[in-house]
């Protein structure tokens, strides 16, 4: 059994989730939001594999395998005519706020109040294990 997939961070889903082929009948493929992100921080913002993989919060390797996967998705969508949905995967949105993060469950939140030198505890975990957070936008 492998292992669980790891969440992966998404900067917006996409403006269209489904593309209709008027060439085929049969059923349609569907590209993941993991697989549209990385494709489109490789090939649309033109990042390298190493940035890119760091962006969404995976692996190297990981994300060569999440874009070859795309790749072919697309490819057999584009030769059959198939429709081309995208949706689904183990994603969270990422979006830029001052909060804290928690070192024991690795939650974060956002608080407007945030500053380096006040104390918090998670409010999932009630752990005092916080640290202060800068998230950035992708």
């Amino acid at each position: 059994m492998g292992r669980r997939t790891q969440i992966r961070f998404v900067k917006n889903p996409p403006n269209n989730f489904y593309f209709n082929a008027q060439i085929d009948d049969s059923a349609g493929l569907t590209l993941t939001l993991a697989e549209f992100e990385a494709m489109r921080l490789k090939h649309f913002i033109n990042l390298s594999q190493e940035k890119a993989a760091s962006t969404m919060g995976v692996s190297q390797p990981t994300f060569s395998r999440i874009l070859e996967s795309a790749h072919k998705k697309l490819t057999e969508a584009l030769i059959r005519g198939k429709e081309l949905r995208v949706s689904g995967g183990n994603i969270n949105y990422k979006k830029a706020f001052e909060g804290y993060g928690c070192l024991k469950c690795n939650n974060e939140w956002e608080d407007e109040s945030a500053s380096r030198t006040r104390s918090v505890s998670c409010p999932k975990c009630k752990s005092n294990q916080t640290y202060y957070l800068i998230r950035e936008p992708l």
